[in-house]
């Protein structure tokens, strides 16, 4: 996951120092996940609201954790609280919206979908590189900037060309 956001931040134009903490922040966007149980995390079939509502405080976790590092930047931190918020604004935690998501975060949730939708988890198979992007053109397309999303289609038919 973090390859693609590398990617797309070099596409979006990010210095190398940026481009490092971005590297950073996509490595941290789950560390929050360390506080839900094994059992939530492995479950094979769908999680009931109680537990969907333990998943959903990762984010919440990772900034507590986080935080208990004065060295870790702000927008580090961002990319783990913020990257399950929606650009449409019914995300969470906070059900931000467009802009007021930070730009890290953004492309953490770009990056993030597409590695889920075409690796193999413990809840789904994985979908080819063509049907995910179709997907999240067609059907998730609200919830991501449009902007990344359409520098997102650069990067990894770029990657796939290498």
């Amino acid at each position: 996951m973090s390859i693609y956001a590398l990617g797309l931040g070099a596409v979006l134009g990010y210095d190398k120092p940026t481009l490092q903490e971005l590297g950073i922040g996509s490595l941290f966007h789950d560390v929050g996940k360390r506080n839900v149980s094994l059992e939530i995390l492995c479950k094979k079939g769908p999680l009931d609201e109680a537990e969907w509502a333990q998943m959903k405080m990762h984010a919440a976790y990772g900034l507590q954790i986080l935080n208990n590092h004065p060295d870790i930047s702000d927008a580090v931190k961002a990319a783990a609280f913020e990257h399950h918020e929606s650009f449409e604004g019914n995300g969470y935690p906070q059900q931000l919206r467009g802009q007021e998501i930070h730009p890290f975060a953004r492309i953490v949730a770009l990056t993030d979908t597409y590695d889920a939708m075409t690796t193999q988890r413990s809840y789904n198979k994985p979908m080819s590189p063509t049907d995910a992007l179709t997907m999240m053109k067609e059907k998730l397309a609200g919830r991501y900037d449009p902007e990344m999303l359409k520098a997102m289609f650069s990067v990894l038919f770029k990657m796939r060309a290498a």
